[in-house]
């Protein structure tokens, strides 16, 4: 039986993608410090980091290799690991350690369906905010926020704040909070609820550091600060 012309190029296509690729139609990476994400299609191949332009090229045929697999271009080379990663940022375990070379700039992470999913993720638990672009909060403002299981709380160190988040792949959004109405006692503390609920309605990129602290920035690249507060 002869196969038609489209179901051979649906298998083509296929077997450009290992395993994995095949079950979910794309094989997607992802990394930390910093955030970058990589999706392989049977098409087109597709970089992404904050701050940096998208870059995309068409698939190439796959490398099957010793330890996994490589998809070379002139922007962009990728090897694969079957090595079981972390991704460093919740308790996800992926099957690959992927090494991804840019346009002459390397990032690792880590590649594949995750195997398993605690739930906890970076952002978990209470934080107290320390700065905003920088410079510390108020004095005796104390403001703080929590994230658990989708929703976001706190307080600006005048009105309470709740309201429902996203977070994956580095970035978190919340579409906004809705916080109460009273009135602060004086112009710093309206200035900086102000700024606190203005950059919790933008979609954020959030990066940590080796003290524990997070750091969540803005498209225009406003910064707020948090520290893992005591339990």
């Amino acid at each position: 039986m002869r196969i038609s012309t489209i179901a051979a190029a649906s298998l083509i296509a296929l077997t450009a993608l290992p395993a994995t690729a095949q079950a979910q139609d794309a094989y997607r990476a992802s990394g930390t410090e910093p955030f970058w994400s990589l999706t392989i299609g049977a098409q087109t191949m597709r970089f992404e980091a904050p701050g940096r332009p998208t870059v995309s090229v068409p698939t190439p045929r796959v490398i099957h290799g010793f330890a996994g697999e490589i998809w070379q271009t002139r922007r962009i080379d990728v090897n694969t690991n079957h090595r079981q990663c972390s991704d460093g940022m919740s308790d996800r375990v992926y099957p690959d350690t992927v090494t991804v070379r840019v346009d002459g700039r390397t990032f690792t992470g880590c590649g594949g369906e995750p195997r398993a999913q605690a739930g906890a993720s970076v952002i978990d638990g209470n934080w107290r905010i320390e700065a905003l672009d920088g410079r510390p909060v108020l004095r005796g403002s104390s403001p703080v926020v929590a994230f658990e299981n989708g929703r976001i709380s706190g307080s600006t160190g005048c009105n309470r704040f709740s309201g429902s988040y996203d977070f994956a792949r580095g970035r978190l959004s919340t579409g906004g909070v809705a916080s109460t109405k009273m009135a602060c006692l004086d112009r710093g503390r309206n200035l900086q609820e102000r700024a606190i609920l203005d950059l919790l309605g933008e979609r954020l990129t959030v990066s940590g550091n080796r003290a524990g602290k997070l750091v969540l920035t803005g498209a225009r690249g406003r910064t707020m600060t948090l520290v893992r507060a005591r339990p």
